[in-house]
């Protein structure tokens, strides 16, 4: 009886310490077709950019070339090299950024660009941007949008499924399942910036008449309506910059609409801040490890095929192949070749930086989820489940007691 009592079997750590599940992110993201989606919608991304700056490109226009240069890399231009491990087509660097600052500075570059273009009021001498940097600029970011919109989506949804469930989703059914949604996942983060814009209007308007001293005078009546939008200003952007992540997780996970979306991702940002800065916290040391891997392996794979080769091609021949000296026209059609696969290495080992920021996010939605609404873990949305286990189709018989009806019958019924 003593020993029955005072035994401890086992500890469920994941049940104590639910932070822990974040790790299983890191799983989810080095699966391969949530990288090659990733390395896919960065590559697409990254194109789009490069076409809408020489839509736009103006060589009388600084500002806007310093703006076209920022988003014109490749991704398989990013340094992947690993202490120890020097590649030799990329510079040597330690991959110390967390995924998730990466990812979130690559595809908020324009929007926070675009937040920067207003001349800065205490500086009046400071030019106004040119109305070519802000249309290029918006583009980018709505590109930048449209793209994840269904790429982040689609990884949002595996990394769901995966999560709740344990069950791998093929690229069909991932399509099948976003493309009906796209225009949530795309419109969701707007409602919060069209919001601030529709305030800064009337703040605008505002403005307008302050530039006459009878109404600088007026508008101290109404400053305290100001404020007031400042503050509804500052709480759709801080709700924003932080719950954007969720948003793609709550339709993942949900099938909701964009402002069910909307609805869980500030909730959840604003009812539990510390939880959310906590579990980012963790994705991000998790991600840096993730990170260093990921590269120290691409380098390796590019690394040690140029190594094998070299034993029967000789160095000589390894290094005129990434050198600029021509070999002649068929060595250096093939060294372009062999270049391109270098590259896919590099690009979707670039995408394990998306790949790991929308798992970790939807795996910090399922924690939040059940932190707030008492949600178990392992619920997610099925848009075919309900049809599945559904009730089965009943008739009254001749007593008037409802009974089921045969499958055979039921279909016999409706032919007729």
């Amino acid at each position: 009886m003593a020993e029955e009592r005072g035994t401890l079997r086992a500890i469920a750590w994941q049940e104590a310490f639910p932070a822990l599940r974040i790790f299983s992110a890191l799983r989810m993201a080095l699966n391969f077709k949530a990288l090659v989606l990733a390395a896919i919608a960065v590559a697409g991304m990254t194109a789009g950019w490069r076409t809408l700056g020489q839509i736009f490109a103006d060589p009388d226009n600084p500002e806007l070339a310093r703006a076209i240069q920022q988003h014109n890399a490749w991704p398989w231009h990013r340094p992947l090299s690993a202490p120890g491990v020097d590649e030799i087509t990329t510079p040597r660097a330690w991959p110390a950024e967390s995924p998730l600052l990466l990812a979130w500075d690559e595809m908020s570059g324009p929007l926070r660009q675009l937040y920067g273009v207003h001349p800065d009021p205490y500086h009046p001498y400071r030019p106004a941007p040119s109305f070519a940097s802000f249309g290029y600029l918006l583009c980018c970011a709505l590109w930048g949008l449209l793209i994840w919109a269904f790429f982040g989506g689609a990884i949002t949804r595996l990394a769901a499924v995966a999560f709740a469930r344990q069950e791998n989703v093929s690229l069909g059914q991932l399509a099948g399942f976003v493309s009906p949604r796209l225009s949530a996942y795309f419109v969701a983060p707007l409602f919060p910036i069209v919001g601030t814009l529709f305030m800064a209007a009337f703040m605008a308007a505002l403005g307008l008449l302050m530039r006459a001293e009878i109404g600088v005078l007026l508008a101290s009546f109404v400053w305290p309506l100001v404020l007031l939008g400042a503050f509804m200003m500052a709480f759709l952007l801080v709700g924003l910059f932080f719950g954007f992540p969720l948003m793609w997780g709550a339709i993942s996970a949900e099938g909701t609409d964009s402002f069910g979306a909307l609805s869980h991702s500030y909730s959840y940002t604003y009812q539990r801040p510390l939880q959310y800065l906590l579990y980012g916290a963790i994705a991000a040391v998790v991600g840096v490890l993730g990170w260093y891997l990921v590269s120290l392996f691409a380098v390796l794979i590019i690394q040690l095929g140029n190594w094998g080769v070299s034993w029967g091609s000789g160095n000589a021949r390894i290094e005129s192949i990434y050198g600029p000296v021509s070999m002649g026209s068929a060595a250096d059609t093939g060294a372009a070749i062999i270049e391109f696969w270098n590259n896919c290495v590099r690009t979707i080992a670039f995408g394990f930086v998306f790949s790991y920021f929308w798992s970790a996010t939807t795996v910090i939605y399922f924690l939040l989820r059940r932190l707030i609404d008492a949600t178990e873990l392992d619920e997610v949305f099925m848009p075919n489940e309900d049809q599945k286990h559904g009730l089965p189709p009943l008739k009254t018989g001749p007593d008037g007691v409802p009974a089921v009806v045969d499958e055979a019958a039921a279909v016999s019924d409706e032919g007729e």
